[in-house]
């Protein structure tokens, strides 16, 4: 309690400012300049905070490779694709303007993990592991006396990539099956997956200890690939002709070119990991656990369908297609229904800490869902596709998006904003005012990155290093890496 008080009047003093935006990011950059070797401070942290145990409640943790919120029933969409999801979403809520901090699995998943910008958790490129004094939420719980484990299914999740296996108790990792298309790319699809976390339920949870499960799913990520067994089979009324050269070419079927079946494949792969997060959840909600758990459901970030500068592909920019997410929350402290708060994939460590009870660490970037008020800018950022080896970020607030493009200089190159109240689906550019509270602050935050263009310096001139993905990647790695479109 004295946590969440602790919180909403760190809110309060920030909407107090004379500029809000600008001295809530300036905090955050204060801190960002200790480095992130300070974020080890958060084990004296946690060993002087925790001598009280948490308050015992479980947690499923359920992550969504690729899944955007405008393909699923409960967000308003019209075919019958997420029919389990949406069960689950009647009794949470549900977010409306949930965002990821980055169009990548692995910035994204570790903001996720630990409540941490990539900016100030230190990762920003797939294959780069997670600095060893970077404290998550499964540490924080291991220390609580909670049992940890951790089902992945993508390759750059995989402990050799990322160093998150580390930081569970069990971390299974079995990506083994090869892709029906490609056989050199090795994925776990949805029904092992769940069964791989069934498992783990039934056999190997201790039932006198909580515990926090998280299960990342694969699917639907490209190339579109439903089994044949998918719960749907969809079909369009009208093809919609689009040149070749469009599609990325990892998802390119040859002589394919009709756009609308790209979409109709990736609708049955959500329906049939829809069909498979259903025998999940059952089997979790089977349990019989001494507190209400927690449920938690999301995206690591979004997929172009047909915009962007490829379609049915991700990693680049910060457009709405990319980092919009699906969040669900359930839980007695979180009313049930649609919520149109601006929330972040940051949002879920703290909320997970504030619920089992453990204290939330001062100065993250996000905040616990259970809060009134939470963030009053969303953060992300995202590959420049424009070739200068920088970046696009942007700040979104409850009535603008606004967006800077730089290099390698980190010197902001050009910027623009949408209105969101005019123009929801962001079709026409405005220009910024360079003088404007979230452009100063937002270009601050750029030129004091430690990372030149948002890339680790360490590895900026890395002669194995391709695009989105750091050097250390092996040639099975690179290989895997390539086939799902990371590496040209």
């Amino acid at each position: 309690m004295k946590q969440k008080i602790a919180i909403i009047a760190l809110v309060a003093v920030i909407v107090l400012t004379s500029a809000v935006v600008e001295t809530s990011i300036q905090f955050s950059n204060a801190k960002q300049t200790q480095g992130v070797a300070n974020l080890s401070r958060l084990d004296e942290f946690f060993i002087a905070a925790t001598k009280e145990p948490a308050n015992g409640t479980s947690v499923l943790l359920i992550t969504i490779d690729t899944l955007r919120p405008d393909h699923l029933g409960m967000y308003g969409y019209n075919r019958q694709t997420s029919p389990k999801m949406d069960a689950l979403a009647k009794t949470a809520a549900v977010y409306t303007k949930a965002y990821a901090t980055a169009p990548l699995t692995t910035p994204s998943i570790v903001s996720m993990l630990t409540g941490y910008h990539p900016n100030r958790h230190g990762v920003r490129l797939l294959w780069q592991p997670i600095e060893s004094d970077t404290v998550t939420v499964a540490d924080h719980l291991h220390r609580a006396g909670y049992q940890t484990a951790a089902i992945v299914s993508n390759i750059v999740l995989g402990n050799e990539a990322c160093k998150l296996g580390d930081r569970f108790d069990h971390y299974d990792e079995a990506v083994d099956e090869p892709e029906p298309n490609r056989p050199h790319m090795l994925e776990r699809r949805a029904s092992r997956t769940t069964d791989a976390a069934v498992q783990w339920l039934e056999r190997h949870r201790q039932a006198d200890r909580p515990f926090f499960l998280w299960v990342h799913y694969i699917d639907p990520h490209g190339p579109y690939t439903p089994p044949s067994d998918s719960p749907m089979d969809f079909a369009h009324d009208k093809p919609i002709p689009i040149s070749e050269e469009k599609i990325a070419e990892y998802v390119r079927e040859p002589g394919l070119t009709d756009g609308a079946e790209y979409v109709d494949r990736y609708d049955e792969e959500i329906a049939y990991t829809d069909r498979e997060v259903g025998r999940l959840v059952a089997a979790f909600d089977a349990l019989e656990l001494s507190m209400p758990p927690l449920t938690l459901l999301t995206s690591d970030h979004g997929e172009n369908m047909m915009e962007g500068h490829a379609y049915f592909s991700h990693g680049y920019d910060v457009n709405d297609a990319v980092i919009r997410i699906p969040l669900i929350a359930r839980h007695p402290s979180i009313a049930v229904g649609m919520n149109d708060r601006l929330v972040s994939i940051s949002d879920i460590a703290p909320t997970i800490l504030d619920i089992v009870g453990l204290p939330v660490p001062t100065g993250l970037d996000g905040f616990s869902l259970t809060v009134p008020s939470g963030a009053i800018t969303i953060y992300a950022e995202g590959l420049d596709s424009g070739g200068s080896g920088g970046l696009h970020r942007t700040l979104i607030d409850a009535h603008t998006k606004t967006v800077i493009r730089h290099g390698r200089s980190n010197i902001p190159r050009e910027s623009w904003a949408f209105d969101l109240l005019r123009d929801p689906h962001q079709k026409d550019r405005i220009a910024t005012g360079n003088f404007s509270a979230t452009y100063r602050a937002l270009a601050a935050m750029i030129r004091s990155d430690p990372d030149p263009g948002g890339r680790p310096t360490h590895l900026a001139n890395h002669e194995h290093s391709h695009g989105p993905v750091a050097g250390n990647a092996d040639s099975k790695a690179t290989r895997a890496l390539r086939a799902l479109g990371y590496i040209e």
